[in-house]
């Protein structure tokens, strides 16, 4: 055993060798029969007579599977018209092979599989082509007729087969590399396109697709790994034979050059065949290189497996992104799991300098989504149910509280990177938040009181200030006396909130933000009115809840949560 398992490796490449082999003479005795059967139809194409037409028939092979089937129609004045079909046996539909009587000849049809324009019609000596999805050649009489439509049938199984090995490539560079050969310029009958292929020998999967049409000079730029496989379709037009491809999930990321200028994203490339050979094949190619560019892509692109990773990533790809004629200054920091970023713009002469708080858990790690507008490419954090929890200041000053945040990158495939970064983050901070999920989850009235006490601070917003102070009344109905005194420079204002922890509701209370302002709002049971509330000392109507003013989300949470624990401990009020 040890010798024969030796011997393997050494054997290898003639293993190989011998069934590439193997491989071609498969092909050779296919393409072989296939000839036969092509020979067939050949003979059975004869010149036939109409009552006004004579109609004259030929059908040569292009290359192996491909076909020039020509009629020539003769008038009884010798005017002769000429059409040339051209088309591939193997995508002629089968089932659909019939032939029929119309008025004084015998029709054999030929259809395409899905009804799709694969076969280009030439006429006017060269001078017109278009592509239809359908043609007929003409059968001598019934028997004829049959004939041909058997022969026909016959060989398309063969054809096939033919097809199948006529492009065999298996890596990620024999599929680029072929696109770079066969994607060329195009000479059409009225106009010519140039068309360049080329790949970025930095970026894993980057490519570049340079064209002229007339006087339009258009680059596009894209990573085939963020490319769509099933997007791959023919858009045949006119003469033109057409191949387009879209971006994934329905992105706009392909970036856009007119002239060398920079016109922002597009999500479709269209790229176009020189014959109906080389159109299928590119429409081949294209499906099989996206997976295995993904899979290249997944390979290459830089890892995201730790807090260090991740921040550097997304601070290197976003720290100058230069779009819409401004620089997009953009750094990420973190303490806990709190984020910080920063955004600078230098927009013509004038600066605006932006800074965002939030909590990485309150951002919905499904919910990032790509954006373009312009020249600008960027990532859309949303928050978890759309709650205005990212804190905003401009210039120093203090905005309202949003619910989104975008973060700028120079490409669709740096951001499809930072994505997968800022997720990591999150989940990090997700597994590592000590969340409390069981309501049921009790507190001390003292512990309670000073948890309270350490999170209700004065807050200042705007003009207002706000004074706020909790102390427990009376332990044995478990009252609590809550008074926020409100101070401006007109007035001062005192509300004082007397309740009982037996009263809280704990799924009545919540966070509320509103412009500026964030508030704990504490509910009270089935919302009935068991607050008492003074106004500068003068008694008021019971009310059925508390406004506890907040610093910022993360203060009011820290509140409610306390309350709410506090409503849960049924046993140690």
């Amino acid at each position: 055993m040890i010798l024969i398992s030796k011997r393997i490796p050494s054997c290898h490449p003639f293993f190989f060798l011998g069934f590439i082999l193997f491989s071609f003479n498969i092909s050779l005795a296919q393409e072989a029969i296939l000839k036969q059967k092509i020979k067939v139809i050949q003979e059975l194409l004869t010149s036939v007579d109409a009552n006004k037409l004579t109609f004259n028939q030929e059908l040569k092979t292009v290359s192996p599977g491909y076909y020039d089937y020509t009629v020539t129609e003769i008038n009884n004045k010798g005017n002769e018209v000429e059409t040339t079909y051209t088309f591939a046996l193997a995508d002629i539909d089968k089932n659909s092979v019939r032939y029929f009587t119309k008025k004084d000849v015998i029709l054999i049809e030929l259809s395409i599989k899905g009804k799709q324009k694969l076969i280009r019609r030439t006429t006017d000596e060269g001078s017109k082509i278009n592509y239809i999805p359908s043609f007929t050649m003409y059968g001598l009489n019934a028997d004829n007729g049959r004939d041909l439509e058997s022969a026909i049938e016959d060989g398309i199984p063969e054809a096939i087969e033919v097809d199948k090995s006529s492009l065999v490539l298996s890596s990620y560079e024999e599929h680029l590399n072929w696109l770079k050969k066969n994607i060329t310029d195009i000479d059409l009958p009225k106009h010519q396109i140039a068309q360049l292929f080329s790949k970025n020998a930095e970026k894993t999967g980057f490519v570049t697709l340079n064209q002229t049409v007339g006087s339009k000079n258009e680059r596009f730029e894209f990573n085939l790994a963020l490319m769509n496989p099933n997007s791959v379709n023919y858009k045949i037009s006119g003469d033109e034979f057409i191949i387009e491809v879209s971006s994934a999930k329905g992105v706009s990321g392909i970036k856009f050059y007119n002239d060398d200028i920079f016109k922002g994203y597009t999500d479709k490339v269209f790229l176009y065949a020189n014959s109906l050979a080389n159109g299928k094949h590119i429409y081949t190619v294209l499906k099989e290189i996206i997976p295995l560019a993904q899979t290249e892509f997944e390979t290459y692109k830089q890892e995201i497996n730790t807090l260090d990773t991740a921040l550097e990533y997304l601070n290197t790809h976003t720290n100058a992104v230069k779009s819409d004629g401004r620089i997009t200054m953009q750094k990420l920091a973190l303490e806990e799991d709190i984020a910080f970023l920063s955004t600078k713009e230098e927009i013509s002469d004038k600066n605006e300098e932006h800074l965002y708080s939030f909590n990485l858990t309150d951002i919905n790690q499904n919910g990032i989504s790509f954006k373009n507008k312009k020249t600008r490419f960027y990532l859309i954090l949303s928050t978890n149910k759309g709650e205005k929890y990212i804190g905003h200041s401009l210039n120093g000053e203090t905005e309202n509280y949003e619910k989104e945040i975008l973060l700028y990158f120079n490409s669709f495939d740096e951001a499809y990177v930072g994505k997968e970064a800022l997720q990591f983050l999150i989940v990090h901070y997700k597994d590592r938040t000590t969340e409390v999920t069981d309501e049921s989850f009790e507190i001390g009235l003292e512990d309670a009181l000073r948890q309270l006490r350490s999170e209700i601070k004065p807050v200042q917003e705007g003009n207002l200030s706000y004074e706020q102070e909790i102390e427990l009344l009376e332990t044995e109905t478990s009252t609590f006396r809550f008074t926020k005194t409100e101070l401006s420079d007109k007035r001062t204002l005192e509300n004082i909130y007397e309740f009982s922890a037996k009263d809280l509701s704990q799924k009545s209370s919540k966070i509320i933000v509103s412009g500026k302002r964030v508030w704990a709002e504490i509910g009270v049971k089935s919302d009935e009115k068991l607050v008492k509330v003074y106004k500068d000392g003068q008694v008021q109507n019971y009310g059925n809840k508390i406004e506890i003013e907040a610093l910022d989300p993360e203060n009011a949470k820290e509140i409610v949560a306390t309350l709410k624990k506090l409503a849960a401990s049924k046993s140690k009020l």
